[in-house]
């Protein structure tokens, strides 16, 4: 997701996620803490998507043809007590591709009392991954992979959290282990409908593992998800319309994606983003786009209020709704 060299609002937006990251005053009692922990996890939890970032990319600086990686990630509540009590799954598809799958992680909430932190363990599987469905009630410490040192904490910061490795704490070989030392670190700050990842990697002398991308973060925002419905009428000599419901999308670049019954079958797909400019005075916007076949510009668009529960479009060859 990163690039060579990024314009003064990409820099701005990136201090003020840094600003954002920096560790927040320990609180003064471990009560704090453990009021804090279930809504840490709460607010975690969902599906997040960066979309915005990449359709923003030159708004935001990124050189041509050097765009971030277009990431999606779901994190889910489980019951893995081998684990520890409170656990989240991590699982990452990249290229707005679900079969093309990228990190999976598995987190672990503790009140850290030496640290007046909250503490994310970040463990993953010593062999394949698993499955979406996989019963989880049999996994152990001992099955997998754990770093002592680079374990995340956190801590509240008005209403969103921070979460940060500490300082040169959390070193690793690279290659599975064969390569050189890495010193890892990351930055994260988490709000309602906003999470912000900055890692970075470095060598024992100081050089960056990935020089060609700077150290930005991935700007994930909250991705809600609506319900469709799509109708097409039938061509001729067919009569009638071709329905299609329950067609799941979410706001964050979404897609949904139907092939008629007819003799000659047609594509239709819808595409949502809840569109938030970052640059300029152009409204934000909830928008759905409507496309007759994969990869090409949408043939029409409408848009609504970002708040709205429901939006839809009639354009006599088409017509369709979604809603939240």
């Amino acid at each position: 997701m990163r690039a060579s060299s990024l314009a003064a609002v990409a820099l701005a937006l990136w201090a003020s996620a840094v600003a954002a990251g920096d560790p927040s005053p320990a609180p003064l009692a471990i009560g704090v803490l453990e009021r804090d922990l279930p809504g840490l996890v709460e607010m975690f939890e969902g599906d997040w998507d960066n979309a915005e970032q990449v359709s923003f990319a030159e708004e935001l600086g990124f050189p041509d043809g050097a765009p971030p990686l277009r990431r999606h990630v779901t994190v889910r509540r489980i019951e893995a007590p081998g684990l520890g009590q409170l656990v989240l799954r991590l699982d990452e598809y990249r290229n707005n591709d679900p079969s093309d799958v990228g990190r999976q992680r598995f987190y672990v909430f503790a009140v850290d009392p030496a640290k007046m932190a909250i503490r994310m363990d970040v463990l993953t599987t010593l062999g394949e991954r698993l499955l979406a469905d996989a019963d989880h009630a049999g996994l152990t410490r001992e099955g997998m992979r754990f770093n002592p040192g680079c374990e995340t904490l956190w801590r509240r910061n008005a209403d969103q959290f921070v979460g940060w490795i500490e300082d040169k704490a959390c070193t690793v070989r690279s290659q599975g282990g064969s390569g050189p030392e890495l010193t890892i670190g990351a930055d994260i700050a988490l709000s309602a409908d906003q999470l912000w990842m900055t890692e970075t990697a470095r060598y024992a002398n100081g050089g960056d593992a990935f020089p060609n991308e700077p150290d930005i973060p991935v700007q994930y925002r909250r991705a809600t998800a609506f319900t469709c419905w799509l109708a097409v009428p039938r061509q001729a000599p067919q009569r009638g319309w071709f329905h299609a419901r329950n067609l799941a999308i979410h706001d964050q670049g979404g897609e949904a994606w139907v092939t008629t019954d007819e003799t000659t079958p047609r594509t239709y797909g819808f595409r949502m983003r809840n569109v938030r400019w970052p640059t300029g005075q152009n409204a934000d916007a909830l928008t759905l786009y409507v496309h007759d076949q994969r990869g090409a510009p949408a043939v029409s668009y409408v848009w609504a209020s970002p708040d709205a529960t429901r939006i839809g479009i009639n354009l006599r060859t088409l017509q369709g709704s979604c809603s939240r």
